[in-house]
């Protein structure tokens, strides 16, 4: 039945025991029931959220302050879409400082083009 699909949950019910060791006892689990199991999980799976691709302009839309204001906004976009992909806790720390620091800096950029002190 295990081979036809059914769950090893749905088994145990099927067959009435209180413990998943008892239905265990019965079943046989060979290399090609391991093997279509893994593939059937790949398959399944869900793909990886791909990150998108930002459209920066290659020289500055607006010029000077402006263009840069940009583009530390598309690279903190992006940096953040990494950052929540990342498995090591540790790494994603630092990208979060980094990001932090990338925002002081255009903070400062947009006090620079306002005029502000």
């Amino acid at each position: 039945m295990v081979r036809c699909g059914v769950s090893l949950p749905a088994l145990m019910q099927l067959l009435g025991h209180k413990d998943i060791r008892m239905t265990l006892r019965y079943v046989q689990v060979t290399q090609q029931d391991l093997q279509r199991e893994f593939h059937t999980a790949r398959r399944n799976a869900a793909q990886p959220h791909r990150v998108p691709v930002l459209a920066v302009p290659r020289a500055p839309a607006a010029g000077g302050l402006p263009g840069i204001a940009q583009a530390l906004t598309a690279t903190r976009h992006l940096l953040e879409m990494y950052r929540r992909q990342e498995g090591s806790e540790k790494t994603r720390r630092k990208l979060q400082r980094l990001d932090r620091r990338l925002l002081a800096v255009a903070t400062e950029i947009e006090r620079l083009a306002t005029g502000e002190k």
